[in-house]
Parts: structure tokens; C-alpha cells; sequence
């Protein structure tokens, strides 16, 4: 029998992908999606208040549409998205990630064929500071990097363990780090896949209160955060000063990256973390 064939033979797969307003990069997602070598078995996909031709693109790709009528809220439209799947995995898609590759779904669902790999998931970048099985042990020895351990942009998880531990409603973002680091401490494992994605979506905002929630969630499970630190920071932030005051972009988008990193990890305890 084939490793293709295995793959095929191997639990069903139900997409949820979260929309806005997303009618210009969900072509680009969708046709990466049906690309694939080991294609889902169905997609589920919630309207967050779209007004533009997202919910015609979906139906017509067959994605079953619900409706999420309450304000946007990353964990609680994640949990409703994964509460209508009826399959054993669900794997979570952004609206705004294509996979490059076709082989990425087939490749998520081999490493679940481990039955101690809770979720699996891309790499965000090249870093090699965790492996690409991490275990609690690990991460109680290396600390939270700012940085992806399990990511809901594009990440196949096991629907029994969301039942058992469903994303924190708590907090407005990195609802995955800390689902994944839940998995983590009751001793399963997050498995991480090198691949070429395409992701369409920036953010300053985005930048300061997920670093300010990394480190609430740190704080919660009693671990280290591993950064730059306060010292390299303020260093990275005086020697992009000179490019900023003349603005020059990248001299712009340095600066204010760290200055956010920093804000974030100062006021972590100040910052509401329900806000998206």
C-alpha cells in the first residue's frame, strides 16, 4: 500500500476557514486547498460579517456557511467554526493563507498518524530553536518563543482534544499558543511542518498584544518567555531611530516592529486581551 494511499485511508478532514471580507485572497486559498494531494472532505466555513463576495466564493467551492452574528472574537469564532465539524480532525485555515505546496494537508495528517501528536501545523519561518515534535519537556527547558508553536492560520488538530480543552475564550488571539501549550502539559505533543504557505495579512496591533499575550499565557503555565530581551531591544530601537526620523521604510517597519515587541511585554498585565 502506498503512503498516498494511507493518507487517503486516514481520518476525515473538515476545513473551518473564519471570513471578512476575504473575496480578495480566498481564490488564491481555495485553489491551493483543492490542490491538494490528500484533498478535505469538507469545508465549513464562518461569515463574520461579510460584505463583499466571500460568501459566493465559499458556496461555491461546496463550503457549508454559518453565520457568526456577535462581535469578532478569534477564540469564539474558532470554537463555533470547529462545533459545527462532525469529522475526527479539523484542520483551521485562515482566510488569508494559500499553501504553496501540495503536499502540506497529506503531510500534517502522516504526523497525526502518531497518536501522541495532538496537532500539527506550519512553520511560520526557517527557526530551528524548537524541534519539530516538541513536548512539554522541551518547552520547560527552551521557554515560549515569540514565534509559532501550533498556528490556527494553518494547523490540523484532533477534534476530541478541543473537546476535552475547547481555545480560550479569555483571550482575543494566540488562543493557539495556549491550546497547544495545554496539549503540551497533559503530555501530548504539537508537530511542526517546514512548507511554503502564502499569508496576506499585517498588523502593528496585532504585533504588541500578541507579544502581551504570549507572555500572559507564559505566565499562566509558569514559563520562561525566550526573546530578544529588554537590553537587545532598546539597542535594535537606537539604531533604527536614525533611518526612522528619516523615514525610511524598512529603518519605519524595524523600529516600530520592536517598539511594539517592547509595549507589549511591559504591559502585558495592563492590556486587554479581549480586544482583537
Amino acid at each position: 500500500m502506498t503512503a498516498i494511499r494511507k493518507v487517503y485511508e486516514m481520518d476525515e478532514i473538515t476545513a473551518v476557514i473564519r471570513y471578512k471580507d476575504s473575496a480578495s485572497t480566498l481564490p488564491e486559498v481555495l485553489d491551493s486547498l483543492k490542490r491538494q494531494t490528500r484533498p478535505v472532505d469538507c469545508i465549513v466555513a464562518v461569515d463574520t460579517g461579510s460584505r463583499d463576495d466571500s460568501t459566493r466564493i465559499l458556496t461555491e467551492a461546496g463550503a457549508k456557511i454559518i453565520k457568526w452574528e456577535q462581535p469578532y472574537h478569534h477564540s469564539r469564532v474558532t470554537n463555533f467554526g470547529i462545533s459545527h465539524c462532525d469529522t475526527p480532525d479539523v484542520l483551521c485555515l485562515s482566510s488569508h493563507t494559500a499553501m504553496n505546496e501540495p503536499d502540506i494537508v497529506a503531510n500534517l495528517l502522516v504526523s497525526m498518524s502518531d497518536p501522541r501528536v495532538a496537532a500539527s501545523s506550519i512553520c511560520w519561518d526557517d527557526d530551528s530553536f524548537y524541534t519539530n515534535k516538541i513536548d512539554h519537556h522541551e518547552i520547560l527547558q527552551k521557554g515560549l518563543k515569540l514565534g509559532s508553536i501550533y498556528t490556527n492560520s494553518l494547523g490540523l488538530l484532533r477534534k476530541t482534544l478541543w473537546e476535552q480543552h475547547a481555545f480560550d475564550e479569555s483571550i482575543n488571539g494566540v488562543e493557539d499558543y495556549e491550546w497547544a501549550i495545554h496539549q503540551l502539559q497533559a503530555g501530548y505533543k504539537i508537530h511542526r511542518l517546514q512548507a511554503k504557505i502564502s499569508y496576506q495579512r499585517k498588523g502593528h496591533n496585532r504585533i504588541m498584544r500578541g507579544t502581551a499575550r504570549v507572555f500572559c499565557i507564559a505566565h499562566r503555565y509558569q514559563l520562561k518567555v525566550t526573546w530578544l530581551g529588554y537590553k537587545a531591544t532598546a539597542q535594535a530601537l537606537i539604531k533604527h531611530l536614525p533611518g526612522k526620523l528619516k523615514g525610511q521604510d524598512e529603518a519605519v517597519e524595524r523600529f516600530d516592529y520592536h517598539a511594539r515587541r517592547l509595549m507589549g511585554s511591559l504591559f502585558w498585565r495592563f492590556i486587554d486581551l479581549n480586544i482583537n
